[in-house]
């Protein structure tokens, strides 16, 4: 039986978790929505759609990557409460805003655009990992 903490299994995790943030990078223009759909859909739906799908995918390969590097059940907690935030809270604002004022166009204001990376590309997990990181050194220094 292989133990999770292994160190093979991290490094395959953090293999398998770099390679879907590569792919989902790749391939950021791929159409999502016709996987789905058998008829076309509105614009609106269909942007909705890929980004919803692109934003899953990178949450969820930070998550795994979250577990390889710190082996720790209370961390995933946190990155997937970040993740419910990102997906039930922020996404859908972000997607009012910019239909409402852009439609559906690939280019955005300069506001829109950082909030874009914020939100659909992996920002705040990454700056989560980073938080991670800085707790696990100040816990560490604090009990030396």
């Amino acid at each position: 039986m292989v133990r999770l903490d292994s160190f093979a299994v991290r490094i395959i995790l953090s293999a398998a978790g770099v390679l879907i943030l590569a792919a989902v990078y790749m391939f950021q223009r791929f159409d999502y929505s016709s996987l789905i759909a058998t008829s076309p859909w509105h614009p609106n739906v269909v942007f909705i759609v890929n980004r919803t799908v692109r934003l899953i995918l990178n949450d969820l390969a930070c998550m795994l990557l979250i577990f390889a590097i710190f082996q720790k059940r209370q961390y995933l907690v946190v990155a997937f409460y970040v993740f419910l935030f990102e997906l039930l809270i922020l996404l859908p604002v972000y997607f009012t805003v910019k239909l409402s004022l852009e439609g559906d166009s690939e280019i955005s204001s300069p506001l829109l655009s950082f909030i874009h990376r914020l939100i659909v590309n992996p920002m705040l997990m990454v700056v989560l990992i980073g938080g991670f990181f800085y707790q696990r050194l100040v816990t560490k220094n604090l009990g030396t």
